[in-house]
């Protein structure tokens, strides 16, 4: 029977299972379970919320739909998808185009009866509900780190910039655009006229340039969250 792994990684996945046990499991479960396993597509720093931007899951199934494999392994299925809508819809496919779909944590998870068809719509809440809860703790970690001033993002925001051990810091010349366009915006001038003051004032980005509209539209629009 011959059968394709995949495997993947979210880059949001802190101490989630490697990508070199995930496919050393496949490839045991293949020998086991007397599979011919042909390849394993890998997703890399990929996030399992939707199958659309995953070109490895892509290529399973067209595979899958083609009838050109018999199977196919994965370490669990919410590395094929965490979005329960599509999760359903997967094993679906699978069914239709009768090919057995493996899990190494699961066993084999393609079948019409009707236990097995409950057990679908579980496992699919059940991936989504992991989805939300990584999101949930992702966002609680980024904002611990953002109450530490700790960095959070590979560019800091404008008014400040990162430090050599992380930290972010005020960054004095920046504060300095921030208050002056708070203040000029209170005139009443438009974004592009607050650019032009801006410009012959003698205040520039961090790259030299003039100070662009986005900035400057950022900068009303943090004020105008403030209030």
């Amino acid at each position: 029977m011959k059968a394709i792994g995949y495997a993947r990684i979210s880059k949001d996945e802190e101490g989630s299972i490697s990508l070199d046990y995930q496919t050393s499991e496949i490839r045991k479960y293949a020998i086991t379970n007397e599979l011919d396993l042909i390849d394993i597509e890998i997703d890399n720093g990929i996030s399992g919320k939707s199958i659309s931007t995953r070109p490895a899951v892509q290529r399973v199934l067209q595979l899958v739909d083609a009838k050109a494999i018999d199977a196919v392994v994965v370490f669990k299925s919410d590395r094929m998808s965490r979005d329960g809508l599509e999760s359903l819809q997967i094993e679906k496919l699978f069914l239709k185009r009768q090919v057995q779909y493996h899990s190494v944590a699961e066993g084999c998870i393609t079948s019409d009866s009707v236990d097995d068809e409950f057990m679908s719509y579980i496992r699919a809440g059940l991936n989504q509900r992991e989805r939300k809860l990584i999101s949930y703790r992702t966002k609680k970690a980024l904002a611990r780190k953002k109450e530490k001033g700790e960095r959070i993002s590979g560019k800091p925001p404008f008014g400040y910039y990162f430090t050599p051990d992380g930290m972010v810091v005020p960054d004095n010349h920046e504060q300095l655009i921030i208050r002056t366009v708070r203040k000029i915006s209170e005139d009443g001038m438009s974004i592009r006229c607050i650019q032009r003051k801006l410009t012959k004032d003698g205040f520039y980005s961090r790259n030299g340039n003039k100070l662009s509209v986005a900035t400057i539209h950022g900068i009303l629009k943090r004020v105008s969250i403030s209030r």
